[in-house]
């Protein structure tokens, strides 16, 4: 059986009660911004004191867009072959 990847819904922390919109958005700018830091430290540890963080960023987005792409064709290539893909 394979591992999810990401835990379930009901796992995630709920905001805060009465929040208003704005500062629902204001706080999921801030868990982006979050997890931005921890992305980019990780790429600083790995490619060390001297290296090119950029670079490194543009490099997994890159492998991250990739693999996008290939799931994405992977899913309409299935949907088709299914016949479950309908044109509107």
């Amino acid at each position: 059986m394979a591992v999810p990847l990401t835990a379930s819904a009901e796992l995630a922390p709920s905001p805060p009660k009465g929040l208003t919109a704005e500062q629902r958005i204001a706080l999921w700018v801030d868990w982006m911004d979050t997890c931005e830091q921890f992305l980019l430290a990780g790429l600083r540890r790995k490619v060390g004191p001297q290296g090119d963080v950029t670079a490194a960023y543009r490099r997994w987005y890159a492998e991250q867009m990739e693999e996008h792409d290939r799931t994405i064709r992977h899913m309409l290539e299935r949907l088709t072959r299914t016949g479950d893909c309908h044109a509107r």
